[in-house]
């Protein structure tokens, strides 16, 4: 194991030793946000004390240091919306600080069978896990939103022929049809209340569930509040399509299931067989490694491999 491994991994592991140790308890945060609001309503003026003021204080990182760092860059405001799409209680801060941790056991692993390039790739394959845990679990949101969201249309046309108010067709869907939907719509009807406008809260709505199915209702209910017309004839209609296209959705996913399993298989098969081999018998890959030659097949095939992964992802992800 080379002395650069060495620092890395004792690197990674000192880091997540300090920010295990320094996250402030349960009791700092809710102390916290309290003086948040505190703060909050002095900033108002005096005029204001006496109303309730909403404060929403989001922070990458209970770390101080980390939160301001990761508010720098770009790529953790992508990976905060991932979780809260996923409903995942991390922040981007803890999601870094596991990834880091499985990145440094996996390479210690790696290294002291095999040092080098070999010997790194476990800890990266176990660095991945977090991103794809809360990949999986916000596509499977997705999926569920999607399923629920003609049941919640159908709803809201039904409260609004008794007559009702829209906001009122929110409060409805909310309290009757389970997460996400329920809690979805929960969340934009307090920001009505609240005094956001009204456009302004569906398009929210649309930015934390960027479907294609809701950013169709969501305009068709706009357009129609701007130019007028029948709401709930509006809804009925809308009901139907969003039906069919969930349930042709469906059947695309089914028909195509096939071609994804094959491309997980050929994708993960060339890598965990090296892996089995290099572990039974370390000098099996010595030669492609160490030779010049061999290392620039390794990188032939590894792109071959990712080239090869987005087409079947491409023929697989049929759209409807």
């Amino acid at each position: 194991m080379s002395l650069f491994t060495i620092f890395l991994i004792l690197l990674v592991m000192v880091f997540a030793i300090l920010v295990y140790f320094t996250e402030p308890s349960e009791t700092d945060k809710r102390i916290a946000e309290k003086l948040a609001v505190i703060r909050q309503r002095l900033i108002q003026g005096e005029g204001e004390h006496e109303q309730d003021v909403v404060v929403h204080e989001l922070r990458y990182s209970t770390v101080d240091s980390v939160d301001r760092f990761l508010r720098r860059t770009k790529l953790a405001s992508r990976l905060q919306s991932y979780l809260e799409q996923a409903q995942v209680p991390w922040t981007v801060g803890r999601m870094v600080f596991f990834s880091m941790v499985l990145v440094a056991a996996g390479a210690t692993l790696g290294n002291w069978r095999s040092p080098g390039i070999v010997g790194w790739l476990p800890g990266m394959l176990l660095g991945v896990l977090p991103a794809s845990w809360v990949y999986y679990k916000r596509a499977a949101r997705f999926r569920r939103f999607e399923a629920l969201l003609p049941e919640a249309v159908d709803l809201m046309s039904r409260v609004l022929r008794a007559g009702h108010a829209l906001p009122s067709a929110l409060l409805t869907v909310a309290e009757e049809i389970p997460d996400p939907v329920g809690s979805e719509f929960r969340r934009t009807a307090d920001e009505l209340s609240f005094g956001l406008p009204f456009r302004e809260g569906l398009v929210n709505l649309e930015k934390r569930f960027p479907l294609p199915e809701l950013r169709f209702l969501v305009t068709a209910i706009v357009v129609q509040k701007e130019s007028g017309g029948n709401l709930v004839e509006l809804l009925d209609r809308s009901a139907a399509l969003l039906r069919a296209r969930v349930a042709l959705s469906q059947k695309v996913r089914v028909y195509s299931a096939q071609g994804r399993l094959t491309g997980w298989i050929l994708a993960a098969l060339p890598l965990v067989l090296f892996l089995l081999l290099n572990y039974l018998r370390p000098e099996y890959a010595k030669p492609m490694l160490e030779d010049s030659l061999g290392r620039h097949l390794v990188y032939c095939g590894l792109g071959g491999m990712a080239v090869g992964m987005v087409l079947i992802r491409r023929i697989v992800n049929i759209k409807v």
